[in-house]
């Protein structure tokens, strides 16, 4: 190349010299002649340093290399804003889940890292022996892994897990005492991360977000329970802007140019109280350690609304102290409401008392004797003795037989019923289906089967498998003279970048028993908190060590409260059932006050390894349910935040999973009614692109190709009309009201094409 340039450097005076020797021209016409060479070589340079010149600005690129770009990232940068993930919030807007850092220990050992007056910012070899002992009593890392790191030959190390997700508090406190000790060296590196201020709050339920790495970008993302299943509202949009910068890399203020805008996540308002979740949470613990339990669950709820206002269950975790909580025996990342389904035993006698009485298939003042063969199976009370007699009366009336939780008193009503006619109340309280509520991997659970034995032991709960927000579900009825609520777990949905939000109403779903059914039911499970005789929660010895008397065990503010317990056997996994003599799920349903609910409490103790006694439930239940009554005004209050009310627009949902598009459409606030048990959406209500209010009904009709009716208690004429369009029925209304009040085609009944249905409205 060096030769090349001096052949060209000499080039025009070895012409010269060359052409004199050559033409012997004088040294005038030399140099003129010489001088046009020279002059039209200048113009063939110049053309052709033109035509590059001219070429790089067109193309911008020099073999691979963009110059466009590279010039562009000399004086302007492009970043990703990382958007902020919502807070999920109680009720009242305490703070659950909120964004945070954690941070990372490390130790650097470059010796070149001086500060500005060479004083070392690196650990010298004579204090690794004080490292170690600080950071094994500091963080419990390993000795022999503190020692391995620092005689490394790396120029900075950390310490495994142990030396990460540190807290902001056990943070500035390691630093603090670094300090005072003088050792040098030391850091710490910020992390994403996701705080949780109440420690053990619901845990399985709320779940737990963690950073993931998405496309080269570090971003929070929900593994479990609220945070998984409301990603998608809670992560929000990163954005993109650019900003000039001078010479030495720094940002000019007033440069920065939004590319895309950073949309944050929307905050979720759970239907949580934080007050009676914490002394769940408290009471919790308790029996736990009183029963020795493998499982306990419980769940408060507002019996007005259908919001859950209080969940908790055993083994449970938190987010700070996970990795040793899910060594516990028996541990489920299950959330035990809704993702695990069981034989909920005789609490489920509540539907089939409600179901006769609505049906007019039982006389509670009939007597019968409790002795009863069923086929192949003989049907047993719990008071069955050794010689096949019982401890109480023999003959009993069948609200007696309710009082003292009678399998054989149940199973005759069920016979009574017929199969057909207790399994249309079944449906009509929506067993074997899912709630909705918005959360991944619900449990649907499972009807009995069609063998007459199972049918006949699912009228005292056994053949049957439920979850505990089914349950909840179906005693909304009983608790609300007939009417049925959807289970609700979020109160609102706030969008930070609208201003906007989406506040939640109670849901009516159903009508499954009428008003007086519902209130005779409340009436019988009184009887089973205060009858000395048949009532399986009265204590002729009461609870000393919490201050209750002989009588009723489920008292508060000094009434006693409407109760079911149950008794049910557990399933073995070699056929069967389990023959322990506490290999039993024990359970309570508390309803209080007595007469008109304000409250539904559900509580179940899985095999506990201390003699089993309904006071454990007691214990949990009497505080829980007084405490919820004193706050009964607040709970009713709403959010008096300066939010507009927002809509909610419609995508279109044809040829989507069903199930998915309701679990969707729960989260923004929305009412979603799956028409049929197909799996594809074929059509819906509400047209793709429109906006609607929160708490919109939207009918999703699915690829079944049975017309089976829904329950259509509480739809508007137009929701009607809809419906009878997509079955091809013939609609007479009557009533002068706004709402369905009653219909001639039973739920869970085939319609026909050209099939008159007749709709009774109401107020």
């Amino acid at each position: 190349m060096i030769k090349f340039f001096k052949k060209l450097i000499f080039f025009p005076f070895r012409k010269v010299s060359r052409n004199a020797r050559k033409t012997k021209l004088s040294p005038e016409r030399n140099r003129k002649h010489v001088g046009k060479r020279l002059f039209f070589l200048a113009i063939a340079l110049f053309t052709i340093f033109i035509f590059r010149f001219v070429w790089l600005i067109t193309v911008n690129h020099v073999g691979g290399t963009d110059l466009k770009k590279m010039a562009t990232n000399n004086y302007q940068s492009t970043v990703t804003v990382q958007a902020k993930r919502g807070t999920i919030y109680d009720r009242t807007g305490a703070p659950i889940a909120v964004d945070s850092s954690t941070y990372t220990i490390y130790v650097v050992l470059d010796k070149t890292q001086v500060d500005s007056n060479g004083n070392r910012m690196y650990a010298d070899k004579s204090e690794y022996s004080k490292l170690e002992d600080f950071l094994n009593r500091e963080l419990n890392i390993d000795r022999s892994l503190i020692e391995k790191q620092l005689n490394s030959k790396y120029k900075q190390v950390q310490f495994g897990t142990k030396g990460s997700n540190i807290s902001l508090q056990k943070m500035q406190e390691i630093q603090k005492t670094a300090e005072e000790q003088k050792l040098v060296g030391i850091g710490f590196s910020a992390d994403l991360s996701r705080s949780y201020p109440f420690g053990n709050f619901a845990s399985q339920f709320i779940g737990i977000a963690r950073p993931k790495d998405v496309n080269g970008v570090q971003v929070l993302q929900g593994d479990m329970g609220l945070e998984k299943s409301f990603n998608p509202i809670l992560s929000g949009k990163n954005g993109v802007e650019t900003y000039q910068k001078d010479i030495l890399g720094r940002p000019i203020p007033g440069t920065t140019k939004v590319i895309e805008p950073v949309e944050n996540g929307q905050d979720v308002y759970t239907t949580l109280d934080a007050q009676l979740q914490k002394l769940l949470e408290t009471s919790m613990d308790s029996a736990a350690s009183q029963t020795g339990a493998q499982e306990i669950s419980g769940t408060l709820v507002d019996a007005h609304t259908g919001d859950i206002l209080a969940t908790s269950q055993r083994p449970t975790y938190t987010a700070e102290t996970i990795n040793s909580d899910i060594t516990q025996k028996n541990f489920t990342w299950n959330s035990l409401l809704y993702q695990t389904a069981f034989e909920p035993g005789s609490t489920f006698k509540t539907f089939l008392m409600a179901s006769a009485l609505d049906s007019g298939k039982v006389d509670l003042n009939a007597t019968y004797q409790r002795k009863l063969q069923v086929y192949d199976a003989t049907i047993n009370d719990w008071d069955v003795t050794e010689n096949k007699s019982y401890t109480l009366p023999e003959t009993v009336t069948y609200a007696q037989g309710f009082a003292m939780s009678s399998n054989i008193g149940m199973s005759r009503i069920e016979m009574d019923m017929g199969n057909d006619l207790w399994g249309s109340y079944l449906n009509k309280f929506k067993f074997g289906l899912k709630t909705r509520v918005g959360l991944d991997d619900e449990n649907a659970g499972s009807l009995p089967s069609a063998n007459a034995v199972s049918q006949i032991q699912s009228s005292f709960g056994q053949g049957v498998a439920v979850t505990p927000i089914q349950l909840i579900r179906g005693w909304t009825a009983i608790a609300g003279n007939g009417t049925m609520l959807e289970p609700h777990i979020v109160s609102k949905v706030v969008n930070p970048n609208t201003k906007t939000s989406l506040t939640s109403q109670p849901e009516v779903i159903g009508h499954p028993v009428s008003e007086s059914a519902a209130d005779k039911v409340r009436d019988l499970m009184l009887t089973v908190n205060t009858d000395p005789v048949y009532g399986t929660s009265y204590s002729t010895t009461g609870d000393p060590d919490e201050g209750i008397d002989p009588g009723p065990l489920f008292m508060v503010n000094g009434q006693a409260a409407a109760v079911k317990t149950g008794t049910a056997q557990i399933a073995s996994s070699t056929g069967g059932y389990m023959t322990g003599s506490q290999d039993y799920l024990y359970s309570a349903v508390v309803m209080y006050p007595a007469k008109d609910p304000d409250f539904i409490f559900y509580m179940n103790v899985k095999i506990p390894s201390e003699p089993w006694t309904l006071k454990y439930i007691a214990r949990v239940a009497n505080p829980l349910l007084t405490r919820a009554e004193s706050l009964k005004s607040e709970l009713n209050q709403t959010n008096s935040d300066d939010e507009k009310a927002g809509q909610v627009k419609i995508s279109d949902y044809k040829g989507k999973e069903a199930g998915t598009t309701a679990d969707s459409l729960r989260q923004t606030v929305l009412n979603p009614v799956i028409i049929g048990s197909g799996t594809k959406v074929t059509a819906q209500s509400v047209s793709a692109g429109k906006k609607v209010n929160a708490n919109t009904r939207i009918l999703l009709l699915t690829d079944d190709k049975d017309q089976v009716m829904p329950d259509m208690y509480d739809w508007s004429k137009e929701e009607v009309n809809q419906l009878a369009d997509w079955f091809g029925l013939k609609v007479t209304f009557e009533g002068s009201g706004t709402k369905v009040a009653s219909q001639s085609l039973d739920v869970g009944t085939k319609a026909k094409k050209g099939q008159t249905l007749t709709v009774t409205l109401g107020s």
